[in-house]
């Protein structure tokens, strides 16, 4: 059911993506430092959207990265931590007053 769910849920964006393409074929021209290129509204929109979702996912990469160094450097200090409470556990109690 779920996979009959998520095909139908890709034939309609698609078909929304070509009826998109279809109405904004209007060729627009973007200019940048090294030239310009002429390429369809649709396209272009296209570009930016996948453009925006590459840079979002490398954002969310390097915080996991930096979330998975701080995971390790915790879990090595409590590690240091637990061997040290059963070092102290194994010496005998001595009471000397």
């Amino acid at each position: 059911m779920r996979r009959i769910l998520t095909i139908i849920i890709f034939i309609v964006v698609f078909a929304v993506g070509i009826a998109f393409s279809a109405i904004n074929n209007d060729p627009v021209t973007i200019n940048y430092y090294l030239g310009t290129l002429s390429l369809p509204l649709s396209i272009v929109i296209v570009l930016s959207i996948v453009l925006g979702l590459i840079l979002g996912a490398l954002a969310l990469f390097v915080g996991s990265l930096q979330l998975r160094y701080e995971n390790r450097r915790l879990h090595k200090k409590l590690e240091t931590s637990e061997q040290e409470i059963n070092s102290l556990r194994i010496l005998p109690l001595t009471d000397e007053h």
